[in-house]
């Protein structure tokens, strides 16, 4: 298979050079064997393929490349959406110590509007998402209430105790 290339391309070639015996020029050219037993190519060394990526290319040069530098929309799911705007409210809330509805809101605005992105990829309008994360943040306030504070909790003494014993 030739190497197909632009000008503008960088490659690295790792492995065993030789210089052939018919080399008259003042600076040798060395010569290197690429194959599937014996050394790497590296075409734009800033982007790492897989060797599963890879096991792609028999049908498609550019397939491995391409899936790399595009990121397919089918690993983001509602629940991970959820999920990761729910964990940086939960997060904010837990920084500030603050568990009142007004902070609560104001740090879902800010997880949705962070969010935009992904929330494009699931079809979900930005009023709908809020909806959604103040409802998943429901319990915030309960898990606060119930778990943080100042000093420990009454049931979190007997949990310990119960763990302890």
């Amino acid at each position: 298979m030739a190497l197909m290339y632009l000008v503008d391309d960088i490659f690295n070639v790792i492995g065993e050079f030789t210089i052939p015996s018919s080399s008259t020029s003042r600076a040798p050219t060395r010569c290197i064997s690429v194959t599937s037993q014996a050394n790497l190519l590296i075409l734009h060394p800033d982007i790492l393929l897989t060797a599963t990526a890879l096991s792609n290319a028999p049908q498609c040069r550019r397939k491995p490349l391409l899936s790399s530098l595009v990121r397919s929309t089918s690993d983001t799911t509602p629940a991970l959406v959820w999920g990761s705007m729910l964990h940086e409210v939960m997060q904010k809330c837990l920084e500030q110590q603050r568990w009142d509805d007004s902070f609560i809101d104001r740090c879902i605005n800010e997880a949705v509007s962070a969010g935009l992105p992904e929330l494009v990829k699931i079809g979900i309008n930005e009023e709908i998402a809020r909806v959604e994360v103040r409802d998943r943040a429901a319990g915030l306030k309960v898990f606060a209430g119930k778990y943080l504070g100042p000093e420990p909790k009454v049931c979190a003494c007997s949990l310990t105790k119960c763990v302890l014993n």
